[in-house]
């Protein structure tokens, strides 16, 4: 069966929120002081599809040091890490074969020295976490050269290895080498990020500058049909100006998604010898209150389906969810470290 490492929309809110608060710390006097961060991620929501209650709470810990948001020509070292746990606890079985207890664990490491970019990326989003076997996560390790290197563009690429169960040419490979891809564009009115690790993820902010922007963030990792195309698209207004002396902090939102959640069913819960995937496919449209430290969400889900082996078993129905995500960053003084 295909499968693909996934970084799932959470981690991408969660450096969306970590964009967002350098301006509040650059309005303590602390900030000389501050040059890393220790970040505990947090989050809940619930999710109502028509008698079907879906609960998902998630922690995490991360660190961030280095330099952030400065422009491409000017990182010198940058270090990004971020583990989560998200269970997904559901109050009725959706499918004989898939339990009320799925588990969503995920780690990245993003490690930038001058031109040389390390990444590392595991996720393991199935009912047996890592300890289900070789089937039920996938680990991802790789290393890229900036090749481009000015103020507004970046393009880095590289090679990788992703370990797994992967299927080539009717083939089980538990190794796969695939290419590193990175690119970045940072303009006055538009800033994008187009990254290929084992699919394509795009994201890209239109007038990125102004108090009303556009924001974008699409990614596949099943290429079955337009169903698969996973994104999510907002429409801005912030409620400070990036002059203002809090800084860009806070917006509100209207938006539409179209999100896929898959899990890879551990030998003993399958009918099947291999593992089966287990995929929870929802399009919403929902407001935001971003404050950066903080998120807050609510939708109405307008279309949904189940599916058992990438066959559809039927609709889960329409309904809402509500969302709260949230980090806390603890500054360190990163001479505290040496």
């Amino acid at each position: 069966m295909k499968k693909k490492i996934i970084i799932v929309i959470f981690l991408c809110c969660i450096i969306t929120i970590l964009n967002g608060q350098e301006n509040l710390l650059e309005t303590s006097s602390r900030q000389d002081e501050t040059t890393a961060m220790f970040l505990f991620p947090f989050g809940y929501d619930f999710v109502r599809l028509g008698e079907q209650n879906i609960h998902l709470p998630a922690v995490g810990i991360g660190y961030m040091s280095g330099e952030q948001n400065l422009a491409f020509e000017q990182v010198e070292h940058r270090v990004f890490a971020l583990a989560l746990w998200r269970p997904v606890i559901f109050s009725e079985v959706p499918h004989p074969q898939v339990p009320k207890l799925l588990h969503n664990v995920e780690a990245l490491i993003d490690w930038r020295i001058h031109r040389h970019q390390l990444l590392f990326i595991l996720n393991s989003s199935t009912d047996k976490p890592i300890a289900g076997g070789l089937n039920t996560f996938q680990i991802g390790a790789g290393w890229g050269y900036e090749i481009v290197r000015s103020q507004k563009i970046s393009l880095i690429l590289g090679a990788a290895l992703a370990v797994g169960e992967y299927e080539v040419l009717g083939k089980t490979l538990p190794v796969l080498p695939v290419p590193l891809l990175r690119f970045g564009l940072n303009t006055q009115w538009l800033n994008l990020s187009f990254d290929f690790l084992t699919g394509p993820n795009l994201e890209f902010t239109i007038a990125p500058e102004k108090r009303i922007r556009f924001t974008a963030d699409m990614r596949m990792d099943y290429y079955r049909s337009m169903v698969d195309v996973i994104c999510e698209f907002i429409l801005w207004y912030r409620l400070f100006s990036p002059e203002h002396r809090l800084g860009d902090f806070a917006g509100v939102g209207i938006g539409f998604k179209n999100d896929s959640e898959g899990y890879l069913l551990s030998a003993n819960t399958s009918t099947k010898n291999s593992a089966a995937t287990f995929e929870m496919q929802k399009a919403s449209i929902f407001v935001t209150l971003d404050l950066s430290l903080l998120r807050l969400e609510g939708g109405w889900i307008f279309g949904s389906r189940y599916l058992l082996d990438e066959k559809n078993i039927g609709s889960s129905g329409k309904g809402f969810y509500v969302s709260i995500q949230g980090i806390i960053p603890i500054g360190i003084n990163e001479g505290v470290l040496r």
